[in-house]
């Protein structure tokens, strides 16, 4: 599921799917450049997805449970003049 929403200072987009949940021991690394659970992975994505927020003076955050997790990007919206 995706959404976005929008208040003065911010517009968010939400990423949402229905897993397990991330385990705390994989959520304090996630992020963490080469760190992988995936047979083949790299270890890069999150890395480069964060570092392109980044670029865009976005944050990324995530929210997880047992009912699945959300990424939220949070892009700060310049002061209209």
């Amino acid at each position: 599921h995706i959404s976005t929403s929008r208040n003065d200072t911010k517009v968010t987009l939400a990423i949402r799917d229905q897993g397990s949940g991330i385990p705390a021991n994989i959520l304090e690394n996630l992020g963490t450049p080469f760190q992988t659970t995936k047979e083949n992975g790299t270890g890069l994505g999150l890395p480069v997805c964060y570092r392109i927020a980044s670029r865009h003076n976005a944050v990324i955050s995530v929210e997880t449970s047992e009912k699945g997790t959300t990424f939220f990007v949070h892009f700060t919206v310049p002061a209209c003049k």
